[in-house]
């Protein structure tokens, strides 16, 4: 059945967490409809909503049981993240031209203003550390420059070194050269300290875990305790951790969900799969490494959508053995 690309929005299951559970026998990933019939090209999940970017580059917003269109800004990237039951994601966005932009709410509407800066990567996440810091806000600029967004200030602060890319989840900050060492920011030196030096080449940072994938397709999880990678799991060749947990993309285009100790929970799998295809799970992102710019960053923690045929839309088969 030829798909277009809009369709793939039938992985938003994986965001809200509404398709699948533990002991459901077998369900299906349900249609979400776009007010207007857009096409989207890339979901960004935050923790408290979901936002989506057409191929004209207008960001919608899910409201209810469909995206509704939220400005008529043409934007490249769109990031979400920082919510909780007791504060709203915050929404931001980079155009063509590297502009930055800050989503605000006034009444029912959107505004999208513009802050200082030229960036050709951003990333957000929740903040824990300061009152200057609500909120994660990080990017990166076309020298692959590495910034820190302060809210005291309403400007950004250069932290020191360069990265391929970041991810902001759990208020951690990690990043991943362009040779696979994966850093983590110190929130007391003000800088990052390398955690491993090996090539690794995918990173996925969710509310409660680090992931890592080792050629040819281990994954990796990172032990707080230990302060190291541990192997746990040998089939996956993209990931993504996030409040709805940690799912995997393998080999034949398995697709596993796993708990925090890459335990299998279950696994289905989908012919003719989109293999750019990054699920985005709620507050979590995925990067992978080298230079931040075309597709790369947009496989940021977001749903890549190509027009591609997928012909098996089963979310959830029942448990494989494990």
């Amino acid at each position: 059945m030829k798909v277009s690309a809009k369709s793939f929005v039938k992985m938003l299951a994986l965001v809200l967490g509404i398709a699948c559970t533990q002991s459901a026998p077998a369900q299906t990933f349900k249609r979400v409809m776009v007010k207007g019939g857009a096409a989207l090209v890339q979901i960004a999940a935050g923790g408290s909503s979901v936002w989506a970017r057409a191929s004209n580059g207008n960001p919608y917003i899910f409201k209810t049981n469909k995206f509704v269109l939220a400005n008529t800004i043409s934007l490249t990237q769109i990031a979400v993240g920082g919510g909780n039951t007791i504060q709203a994601d915050t929404v931001w966005g980079l155009d063509s031209s590297g502009l930055i932009y800050r989503a605000v709410k006034s009444g029912t509407s959107w505004a999208f203003s513009p802050v200082p800066g030229v960036l050709d990567f951003i990333a957000v996440g929740i903040g824990y550390q300061d009152n200057c810091h609500p909120y994660e806000v990080w990017g990166l600029n076309p020298a692959a420059e590495i910034f820190r967004y302060n809210f005291c200030i309403q400007n950004w602060d250069q932290v020191a070194g360069t990265l391929g890319s970041l991810a902001v989840g759990g208020g951690g900050i990690w990043g991943i050269n362009g040779s696979g060492n994966i850093y983590r920011f110190n929130f007391v030196t003000l800088s990052f300290d390398l955690v491993d030096a090996r090539s690794f080449t995918h990173l996925t940072v969710g509310p409660n875990s680090v992931w890592a994938i080792l050629p040819p397709a281990d994954a990796f999880w990172f032990d707080g305790t230990h302060k190291t990678f541990y192997k746990l799991f040998a089939d996956a060749t993209q990931m993504q951790a996030g409040g709805n947990g940690v799912w995997a993309i393998g080999s034949n285009q398995n697709i596993y969900r796993l708990d925090e100790g890459g335990r299998v929970l279950f696994s289905f799998q989908a012919r003719s799969f989109p293999s750019a295809l990054v699920a985005a799970v709620a507050s979590g992102v995925s990067i992978v490494p080298g230079k931040h710019t075309g597709s790369q960053h947009r496989r940021r923690g977001s749903l890549l959508a190509k027009n591609r045929d997928f012909t098996n839309y089963e979310a959830c088969a029942r448990p494989s053995a494990v």
